[in-house]
């Protein structure tokens, strides 16, 4: 049975939670927002009642005591449909004498649908982050943070969550600097154009059995179906195996009271209307591990791959026409006259990792380098740990590389995968959990990630530069370089001027 009050909130702008006096019992975490994972196809999980955030500080603030924390805001990722700020736990970041702030927000649908009008304008989900992050700046003193000390940061969806913050009206002011793993702005599938999404709000309603006439009475509508429902339907709208993933994502609103995001992002970094602060950017060496794993999960879907390439990368990006037009180059670049198949297993992975990931955040750090003020620190996250997301993935004895998401295992205690939950990291891992946290928190602390003090970070980390983009390589032999995959870069920006295909219309 429906919460009706719920019901009535549903699609709306978040309201912020009343105050209280006394003591409010946190010792439980709140509900998950509702979701399903369609990377293992679990069931629907989560309550809409899910606005909730997680405090950690190392000690609470006593009466008499000035002194306070710099504060660290985690916005997770799962691609604006999965996920919850609960899966990542405090223990390693306390360490470095900071407080960490975790959160949920809506996902999917229930967060980023629209109807490109006053109705529902859009990205609720990003108005929900906006909120939590106003929260923590009016009232982390209590809890002995420094409000004039916040750093938000966040992996995936959340990387790029962080950086929509710095463009956003909702946000500036409220935090200092930011950090985007592996997900800027820019990603492909992290920015859609607002048409499709209002396409996709009404597939969904004619699914579920609402008359989509009139956006008023077809809002209603929706409302009135369960929230389990809804997000089921995701299922219905796959393709070929879990593609297409992007179906509701940030959009450029119409610009209204209340907006997240009035105007498209290029056009904000033009015109200098971004959040002055300080950025750090970068990918893990193998990103498209995530995809790829999947893939050669199961046999079918090499060979279908190989012999309906075209086609296939048309459903994964949602475009029936630039992709088709522009697959044989893509194909040739990365496989030449090789089939995919196991041989090539590797070939695909830098497909997928330059496609969904590399690019993107390539240009947005180029865009930042040109645009802003402020020093953005570029980096490649390239050490192989012990354990990998990749196992849960696909085959769990072999050893794909550094994927998406795997640095989060050294920074959180975290929980996604059963067996993560009490993982015991080896000599090497604890060393690179070490450096990695160590940097972030200096950022979240100065705004340089390089320690004043700490001779455990040996290596300088400098910021971009020149337009070589200068990164800082988290691995073996930790040092800087420039030009990070300048040869698959600079084809994927032939690609982008010849079809618009990765950022479509925005450069």
């Amino acid at each position: 049975m429906q919460n009706h009050l719920l019901v009535t909130l549903r699609f709306g702008a978040p309201i912020a939670a009343d105050s209280w006096t006394g003591y409010f019992n946190a010792s439980d975490y709140g509900s998950e927002c509702p979701q399903v994972d369609i990377l293992f196809g679990k069931p629907y999980k989560g309550r809409e009642n899910c606005l909730f955030l997680n405090v950690y500080t190392p000690q609470l603030r006593k009466d008499d005591d000035t002194s306070t924390y710099a504060v660290m805001i985690f916005i997770h990722g799962g691609g604006f449909f999965f996920g919850s700020g609960n899966l990542y736990g405090p223990d390693f970041l306390l360490d470095q004498d900071i407080v960490l702030v975790t959160f949920n927000y809506r996902l999917d649908a229930l967060g980023f649908m629209s109807t490109g009008d006053e109705v529902v304008p859009g990205n609720n989900g990003m108005k929900d982050q906006a909120l939590a992050i106003k929260w923590v700046h009016d009232n982390i003193e209590a809890f002995g943070g420094d409000p004039k000390r916040i750093t938000l940061f966040g992996e995936s969806a959340g990387g790029a969550s962080a950086q929509y913050h710095m463009l956003s009206p909702l946000s500036q002011g409220h935090f200092s600097a930011a950090i985007s793993q592996s997900g800027t702005i820019f990603n492909v599938w992290a920015f859609m154009d607002k048409s499709m999404v209002v396409g996709n709000t009404r597939r969904l309603a004619d699914h579920v059995g609402c008359a989509t006439y009139d956006n008023v009475k077809m809002v209603e509508c929706l409302r009135s179906v369960d929230a389990k429902k809804l997000m089921e339907v995701r299922f219905s709208f796959m393709k070929w195996d879990l593609d297409p993933w992007m179906l509701f994502a940030p959009i450029v609103e119409p610009n209204i009271k209340g907006a997240f995001l009035p105007d498209h992002p290029l056009n904000i970094l033009k015109e200098a209307k971004h959040a002055p602060v300080p950025w750090i950017a970068g990918v893990n060496s193998e990103e498209g591990i995530l995809r790829v794993a999947l893939i050669y999960k199961k046999e079918n879907l090499v060979k279908e791959l190989d012999e309906n390439f075209s086609e296939i990368m048309s459903i994964t990006f949602n475009d029936q026409s630039k992709i088709q037009e522009s697959s044989k180059l893509i194909r040739d670049f990365y496989f030449g006259n090789h089939k995919i198949n196991n041989n090539t297993m590797f070939n695909l992975i830098n497909m997928y990792s330059n496609m969904l990931f590399n690019y993107g955040i390539h240009v947005a750090v180029k865009m930042h380098f040109k645009y802003s003020k402020q020093p953005v620190y570029y980096y490649l996250y390239s050490h192989v740990g012990q354990h990998s997301l990749a196992n849960i993935y696909g085959d769990p004895q072999l050893r794909y590389g550094v994927s998406h998401s795997d640095e989060l295992l050294l920074q959180f205690p975290y929980s996604y995968g059963v067996q993560f939950r009490n993982a015991v990291l080896d000599r090497r891992d604890l060393h690179y959990s070490e450096l990695l946290n160590k940097m972030w928190t200096s950022f979240a602390k100065t705004g340089n990630p390089t320690p004043a003090t700490d001779s455990f970070v040996s290596t300088k980390w400098e910021p971009v530069t020149t337009e070589s983009l200068e990164y800082y390589n988290i691995g073996a032999g930790v040092h800087s370089s420039k030009n990070l995959y300048s040869a698959r870069m600079k084809f994927w920006d032939k690609m982008n001027q010849m079809r618009k295909i990765i950022l479509r219309d925005e450069l």
